[in-house]
């Protein structure tokens, strides 16, 4: 259920991108949206497994084309000077998204069965799709994404590096983080409501760092997605070493969850301007690799847990994976000149 919408959207994001031609951005995001809400309302009523799976291939199409076309329209919609912070506005929707929606769907699926969590989602569909009707403005595309157009991304040598980067750190991120509540319940003193407000406080800085890093992007691009990565790696790498003692699961909760709030502003940022790609074949490209990382992580994390019965081995082997990102990005990538990050993510 976590896999399949992950590998579907992985193909979408690029496919409807195209697809979408010179269709009005405002039209697409509508569609999007409701293919979302319809998944959610299959789900509910889904009486066996094969239509579950139906539902979440649903979701993964809208997922992925809204997510392609909508992360690139900060600029379209304010203007290339804010640029980077309308699209860390953008961003910090996934990142509230999770700090609210797992504890949420968790609580209302428990006391009201899973079905109404599916209900509940797709009521909040419906109200997006309400003011998405009322307040996107109309957006009309002058030069429509082409595979031709997705193809000459690749060919930026800055823009490959990125997508290999994100693919590797976005994979050791699901690896490590899918078991930390598992793995702190099993290895620390920490009760189950102290759990809960350490994964708070992980999504409230991850949010934070959403919110805060696009500046440090603007000034030193290369170095702030440097050290967002060694954060990153560094928290998966050392949970299984200080994690056993609540404040030390406390301290590098902290420290993950900001490296991993700006990874998607970061990494989509080096996307789409070390090379000055053009943005949404950049974003297509960069949400096709983000979720193949998602269900690639998801999927190898679940394979390692069941082999060998030890959250920790997971969380070493996402930290590695991280580190091997780094290792790639510090090895290949090239630094921008100071002008090609003055308009970023537009």
């Amino acid at each position: 259920m976590m896999t399949v919408p992950g590998v579907v959207a992985a193909v979408a994001a690029p496919t409807l991108t195209v697809a979408a031609g010179r269709l009005d951005r405002r039209t697409a995001l509508i569609a999007m949206t409701a293919l979302f809400d319809l998944s959610d309302i299959i789900a509910a009523t889904a009486g066996n497994f094969t239509v579950m799976l139906t539902a979440r291939f649903l979701l993964g199409l809208g997922i992925g084309g809204f997510w392609a076309i909508g992360a690139s329209l900060g600029a379209r919609l304010v203007g290339s000077r804010d640029a980077v912070r309308a699209t860390s506005i953008i961003f910090a929707g996934v990142s509230i998204a999770s700090v609210v929606g797992v504890p949420a769907g968790a609580f209302i699926g428990g006391h009201f069965g899973w079905r109404s969590a599916f209900l509940a989602t797709a009521g909040l569909g419906v109200t997006t799709l309400i003011l998405e009707l009322a307040l996107l403005p109309r957006m009309d595309i002058d030069e429509p994404v082409t595979w031709t157009g997705l193809a000459s991304v690749l060919r930026g040598p800055n823009a490959r590096v990125g997508l290999a980067t994100t693919l590797l750190l976005v994979i050791g991120q699901f690896t490590a983080y899918t078991y930390v509540a598992p793995f702190l319940e099993k290895h620390t003193d920490s009760s189950s409501t102290e759990i809960s407000a350490l994964l708070l406080a992980y999504g409230v800085t991850g949010i934070i760092a959403n919110l805060t890093v696009s500046s440090a992007l603007g000034r030193r691009l290369y170095t702030t997605v440097v050290c967002i990565m060694v954060m990153l790696a560094g928290s998966a790498l050392f949970m299984p070493i200080l994690g056993t003692l609540t404040v030390g699961a406390a301290l590098i909760l902290l420290v993950w969850g900001f490296a991993y709030g700006a990874v998607p502003i970061a990494l989509q940022t080096w996307v789409f301007t070390a090379d000055t790609a053009a943005p949404e074949g950049g974003s297509a490209l960069y949400i096709s690799a983000f979720q193949i990382s998602v269900a690639g992580g998801s999927l190898l994390g679940g394979q390692l847990v069941d082999a060998t019965g030890s959250t920790t081995v997971a969380m070493t082997t996402g930290g590695l994976l991280a580190a091997a990102a780094l290792a790639l990005f510090t090895s290949l990538a090239r630094r921008p000149a100071p002008s090609a990050h003055l308009e970023p993510a537009s």
